[in-house]
């Protein structure tokens, strides 16, 4: 059916499956047509179907418009209903209903459509998917013949490794308190503790330059000032601003800055 649209080629499955008792030779005459007028008909469509007129039909006592086949076209709120028009049992046409709704900018050779319903005898709207062919069933593999034991054997158990207990995950470096910044003043670069409480000390002292400068410089007053330092030593003083305090006082131990302190 490779002369016919994508749109006609699915409905026309799908009458081949729902039609197949009453037309046989459907698919194949369908298979063996050649295109003819299409034409939009501004409520649906026509597609002439060009079948050879001296071809013996299986069926040559059906004519009229048979079939319920409904695909839902384009951006069309409701669904076009197929029919294909047979004459003592050979194919003529393709005719599609669209109920009222207007098709006429509607390509029908190329719009997108959706799922292809067909129409069953209760009226029920019934989804097309063609079944599929099952495999042949696969003869079973015969098992290989066991050797009678006089002795039952016993399945031997391996050793099993005790299993390692995890290391425990690193936590970040506590923030000093005051106790320990005025313990290390007399050797603040002894320990990796005392450079921490160095850090930690120059942080309240950038603190208090910070809100001396917003109060005598930019006049924002000392009271948002202070909230924003305080939100400052706050944060330095959480789980995430302790892990960075101690990489910056691992980076300045590392560039030598805590050399001049360093008592002769």
């Amino acid at each position: 059916m490779s002369h016919l649209t994508p749109l006609e080629s699915a409905v026309m499955d799908a009458m081949v499956w729902q039609m197949g008792d009453g037309v046989p030779d459907l698919a194949a005459q369908a298979a063996s047509s050649s295109p003819g007028l299409r034409r939009n008909t501004g409520a649906g469509l026509y597609s002439r179907i060009v079948v050879d007129a001296d071809r013996i039909a299986a069926n040559p006592d059906a004519t009229g418009l048979f079939g319920t086949v409904h695909v839902v076209v384009g951006d069309l709120p409701d669904p076009i209903g197929f029919q294909i028009e047979l004459r003592q049992g050979r194919l003529m046409a393709l005719h599609g209903q669209s109920y009222g709704q207007d098709t006429r900018a509607i390509d029908f050779s190329s719009t997108p459509f959706g799922e292809v319903f067909t129409v069953d005898a209760r009226g029920q709207s019934v989804l097309y998917r063609p079944a599929r062919r099952a495999p042949d069933p696969v003869a079973p593999r015969p098992k290989p013949a066991v050797r009678p034991t006089t002795q039952a054997q016993t399945p031997t158990k391996l050793p099993v490794a005790a299993a390692k207990p995890a290391d425990p995950a690193p936590t970040p470096d506590a923030a000093p308190g005051i106790g320990e910044i005025l313990a290390s003043a007399s050797n603040p670069t002894a320990s990796r503790a005392g450079r921490l409480a160095l850090v930690y000390l120059g942080a309240y002292a950038l603190a208090v330059v910070f809100v001396l400068f917003a109060e005598l410089v930019l006049h924002l007053g000392w009271v948002f000032a202070a909230i924003v330092a305080g939100w400052a030593l706050r944060y330095i003083h959480g789980s995430k601003g302790r892990a960075k305090m101690a990489d910056l006082a691992d980076h300045l131990d590392r560039n030598g800055a805590f050399e001049a302190l360093k008592p002769n």
